[in-house]
């Protein structure tokens, strides 16, 4: 990298002084520092007042990622996580070789910036590139996402090219504590020159391995075209990547998180980190069986004792669905011993008990849930939905399955090509249909149970779908 000279010129602008100079520049102590080539965003604003600050490296932005195109790099996208002052100027240089030149726009308010929640309220800038800089200012001293985008293929035409959005950070926690719903974290105070946040979430129920992400107001990604080519993620996962992985927890419990960011220049990853602390540990079966006159003839070595099938994002809960003979009695264990088995936990429902076993009241196809946190065993008869396009839309409990062939089998006919999904009814758990979520796949049924998304099962109209779950069986008949 090439040591140059500071070079120096004033420009008047907007009652401000801005300084442009060569790739070299001042650190404040006399010296010179060799400044990376890249997007900068500078300005009393941001706390780093000019290219011949001392924190000038502060100033620069890092690389973005196209959320649309499987979180690539994206050429001449850039973003920043900053806090800026209300009512004082910033601007945007970008260092290419050796000059810096400036990407300037009349910065404007915008309501309706597109997201997959929704909308941001921000604002948006579309800009071209400029010898001399041109002031911005916000209206609301805080936390922002700063995204920047050159459009250097052309994929923004549609909406106005090269541009900037600025939108405000609420950072909440989406996964498994809140089944993929989002709450918000308890910020530290943020004024004008803070350069450091934290935020805080206490006692987060996370089951064995359960994920989560890091968002902000709610929101995964935001639309930079009405095409959806180009998408800048609101999210952060492992490693505190914009739109990395899940953050995976390795134990059932309680946990308090924290999530820091620091005024760094670089990558938006070098300005954030997170702590992670169990503070009460679950020690709660990862197993559930089932055994009886009718699962495995009291055999546990038999295949017929049935496995439940763990409810996703609920520690020590686990389902089923069989059919059941009135006259046969029944009972569960967390292992496949006659140790520490059960018949009930003590808010139970839906059966009976005589001679220590359980009994269900009628012959039927019935659903079973063991809650060991909820100290329930709950049994009903079972409710199977279709979801998704192939039933007609996307609402809970709309698509029902039918009960056929005596009581034993579960069959829907789909109304539309579409991705199969089908899930049962957990009772109480309105609202996350995926948690109990399961597909068939080469006639088999295969339950989705703590893992992540299903690999797709594409169908086509009318096709006739039969759920057999004592044999573990499904059939798809065109």
């Amino acid at each position: 990298m090439k040591k140059l000279g500071l070079i120096m010129c004033s420009l008047a602008m907007v009652g401000m002084m801005f300084t442009a100079c060569k790739k070299s520049s001042g650190n404040g102590g006399g010296g010179s520092v060799d400044l990376p080539d890249g997007m900068y965003i500078f300005g009393a604003a941001v706390g780093v007042d000019g290219q011949s600050a001392a924190n000038v490296e502060d100033a620069l932005m890092g690389v973005g990622y196209n959320e649309a195109d499987n979180q690539t790099l994206r050429e001449g996208m850039y973003e920043k996580y900053v806090v800026i002052e209300a009512g004082k100027d910033f601007y945007f240089a970008n260092l290419d070789g050796v000059e810096f030149t400036y990407w300037n726009g009349d910065l404007v308010e915008n309501d309706s910036l597109p997201t997959d929640a929704g909308s941001f309220q921000g604002y948006q800038a579309f800009i071209s590139e400029g010898a001399a800089p041109k002031a911005m200012q916000v209206t609301k001293t805080g936390l922002y996402h700063v995204i920047l985008d050159m459009d250097l293929d052309g994929q923004l035409s549609a909406v106005g090219g090269a541009q900037i959005v600025i939108v405000p950070v609420i950072w909440g926690v989406s996964g498994a504590m809140n089944s993929w719903g989002w709450t918000e974290g308890e910020a530290t105070t943020i004024a004008a020159g803070t350069k450091t946040i934290s935020w805080t979430w206490k006692d987060q129920e996370m089951p064995a391995g359960g994920e989560f992400k890091y968002k902000n107001n709610g929101n995964w990604k935001i639309n930079l075209d009405i095409a959806e080519q180009v998408k800048a993620n609101a999210n952060l996962g492992k490693g505190m990547k914009q739109g990395g992985d899940n953050i995976a927890v390795e134990k059932a419990g309680l946990y308090d998180i924290t999530l820091t960011w620091t005024l760094t220049g670089g990558e938006v990853a070098d300005s954030y980190n997170d702590n992670i602390v169990c503070t009460q540990e679950f020690d709660l079966p990862t197993t559930m069986y089932m055994i009886g006159s009718d699962f495995g003839n009291w055999d546990w070595a038999a295949d017929g004792v049935v496995d439940l099938v763990p409810v996703h994002s609920h520690a020590g809960m686990f389902w089923c669905i069989r059919y059941f003979n009135a006259a046969n009695g029944f009972k569960f264990c967390a292992k496949k011993a006659w140790s520490g088995d059960f018949t009930g936990q003590g808010n139970d429902s839906g059966y009976t008990v005589a001679d220590g076993n359980c009994f269900v009241p009628a012959d039927g196809l019935y659903t079973v849930v063991v809650d060991l946190k909820g100290k329930a065993v709950t049994i009903y008869p079972a409710e199977v939905y279709g979801m998704g396009d192939c039933f007609g839309g996307w609402d809970e409990g709309q698509h029902p399955f039918a009960v056929d062939n005596g009581g034993t089998l579960m069959g829907a006919r789909t109304v539309a090509a579409g991705n199969l999904r089908m899930y049962a009814k957990i009772n109480g758990n309105d609202g996350n249909w995926w948690q109990s979520e399961f597909n068939i796949y080469n006639g088999v049924i295969v339950y989705r149970a703590d893992g992540n998304d299903q690999e797709a099962v594409a169908v086509g109209a009318e096709t006739l779908v039969t759920l057999d779950f004592n044999a573990g069986t499904g059939s798809l008949q065109n």
